[in-house]
């Protein structure tokens, strides 16, 4: 093992303790806690795969939907956004490994990024025009989670 290399082996049998736990919730539950998460591939919820980011894809060269797909792409972001309360539960709840914590946690963010991917999609949002208003909506919510974080250090002290 290299010099600033994690160990594996010990995180994937080390088990987290209240303090890691904390900051993997308090990071998940950031409003923006998904952004630069990469979206999976495909996810498996209630016995049914869907493939996302093949459907993000086909959104986006798509003009416009018609109301079934558009219901059934409202669908699915309730379903993700479900599945990515349920990892938090279990991230709260749970004794984890280091390894199945961070696990967890990336996908639940991925999930979250995806929805957020998806809804944007419904409502026609996507090239610069939102992307700038996405950098305006990441530093506001950069100064609401310092000030969040400032008030933990002074709730812990």
């Amino acid at each position: 093992m290299l010099k600033g290399e994690p160990d594996t082996k010990k995180a994937n049998t080390e088990y987290i303790n209240a303090q890691e736990r904390n900051k993997l919730l308090w990071s998940l539950r950031s409003d923006f806690a998904w952004a630069g998460k990469k979206i999976p591939e495909s996810v498996e919820i209630d016995g049914q795969e869907y493939r996302l980011r093949g459907l993000i894809r086909e959104l986006s060269e798509k003009e416009s939907l018609d109301t079934d797909k558009a219901a059934k792409i409202r669908a699915l972001i309730q379903r993700l956004r479900g599945k990515a309360k349920v990892d938090e539960e279990l991230l709260e709840t749970e004794e984890l490994t280091k390894a199945e914590a961070e696990a967890l946690y990336e996908e639940a963010t991925g999930l979250l990024r995806a929805s957020m991917e998806l809804k944007d999609r419904l409502e026609g949002k996507g090239g610069e025009k939102s992307a700038d208003e996405f950098k305006r909506m990441l530093n506001t919510q950069k100064v609401i989670d310092e000030k969040r974080f400032q008030e933990l250090i002074k709730s812990l002290r």
